[in-house]
């Protein structure tokens, strides 16, 4: 599916909770491949934001520690905070008289006129000999949702540790309750993967991926409006969308270690679900040391979909399904991509340097078109930035 606006509402996602988290691959570099080593004494802090042209703007700072108790166990906990300001979000419409982002002072449920959600989390890391065993509780709230996250994985090395099986899970429990409606409702998610990654030679490492997610409950987004003529008005309603969803998605990716310090990597990966939308994302991305230590990183990703059976450019009062979605459309995109790694900040000579600090950038452009227009912008083109600066620092 496509990237979606990055706010926690139902149909929307952030960083953290997107269905592509499921189906992030694990960077290869060349060489032998061992199982995961115990995360080491770490504190990272980022600075995170995205900006679109449908009124959406996000900043997001977070910051998380990491603490190995023992040879083969590590703990870590992390928080976020972030706020959302979204023009749809703010608007009024008879189909629920006001939104719950309007003030009090306006007619409103409260006086937050944009979304503020807070996020704690916390994991262990923990060796069995030569398998590792990694789970994480994730907690998230704010005004109108609250979300519960558990992730597990268990990896397994085989072959002398030239191929590693991984096995993993997420199971989200979420919690709906807009201030402008008197109802509270569940949404379910529960994701399996399975990935093998394979040394072919010392230059070459290959994955391949499967996930299986399942939704239930809840699948709609309460801001959006479906607009539905009639024979001497106009009416406003809720999207309806099926209460369960089975997703899909098979990915491959090849490393090659390319030139002296140097590699290329490649992905295909193919999604399907029930609702009848089928996708295809083509991945490339090069990577570089340069001088002191830096890496360099440039990318892109290319995605092509159909539309859900059930999306239809207009519906009826007697329609049992409706949704104004246009990620629910035919559409595709293109993402590109750009990342830093470096030991010390560059033209910026007041900032601290040593082996142990590292410095991250990444800045990504991404651009939508869907076949049909947004419910609330009117555009079929959305142009997109994200970006983040962070630290991490070995203690």
């Amino acid at each position: 599916m496509l990237r979606e606006q990055p706010a926690r509402k139902v149909g929307a996602v952030v960083v953290d909770k997107n269905w592509f988290f499921t189906l992030l691959f694990v960077l290869c570099l060349p060489g032998l491949i061992i199982a995961q080593d115990v995360p080491q004494n770490e504190i990272q802090a980022n600075m995170s934001g995205y900006a679109d042209n449908f009124g959406v703007v996000v900043l997001y700072p977070n910051f998380s520690i990491t603490r190995k108790v023992s040879d083969g166990t590590s703990f870590n906990g992390r928080f976020l905070v972030d706020a959302v300001s979204a023009a749809s979000t703010k608007s009024r419409f008879e189909v629920d008289g006001v939104t719950s982002a309007t003030s009090r002072e306006n007619g409103g449920a409260d006086n937050t006129p944009d979304d503020l959600r807070f996020q704690f989390g916390g994991g262990v890391n923990h060796n069995f000999g030569d398998r590792t065993a990694v789970l994480n509780l994730l907690y998230s709230t704010e005004h109108d949702y609250t979300s519960t996250t558990i992730t597990g994985n268990f990896i397994q090395p085989l072959a002398q540790n030239n191929t590693i099986v991984q096995v993993g899970f997420v199971r989200s429990m979420d919690k709906v309750f807009p201030q402008t409606r008197f109802w509270k409702r569940d949404l379910n998610v529960t994701t399996a993967t399975f990935q093998i990654t394979q040394n072919l030679t010392p230059r070459t490492v290959v994955q391949a991926i499967y996930s299986h997610t399942k939704n239930s409950g809840h699948l709609s987004d309460n801001y959006q409006v479906v607009t539905v003529p009639t024979t001497t008005d106009v009416v406003y309603m809720e999207p309806i969308h099926p209460n369960s969803r089975i997703r899909r998605a098979a990915a491959t990716r090849l490393n090659y270690h390319i030139f002296t310090r140097s590699s290329v990597q490649l992905g295909y990966r193919y999604y399907w679900d029930d609702w009848e939308v089928k996708g295809h994302t083509i991945s490339t991305l090069f990577q570089t040391y340069i001088r002191d230590e830096s890496i360099i990183g440039v990318g892109i990703r290319t995605h092509q979909q159909s539309k859900a059976e059930f999306f239809k450019k207009s519906y009826t009062i007697d329609d049992e399904l409706r949704t104004v979605d246009p990620k629910l459309d035919g559409a595709s995109a293109v993402d590109l991509q750009l990342k830093l790694s470096f030991p010390k900040f560059p033209f910026v000579k007041w900032l601290p340097a040593n082996e142990n600090l590292k410095y991250q950038f990444a800045l990504n452009w991404y651009r939508r078109e869907t076949d049909s227009a947004d419910w609330h912008s009117r555009l079929k083109t959305l142009y997109a930035y994200n970006f983040n600066f962070g630290v991490r620092y070995h203690y």
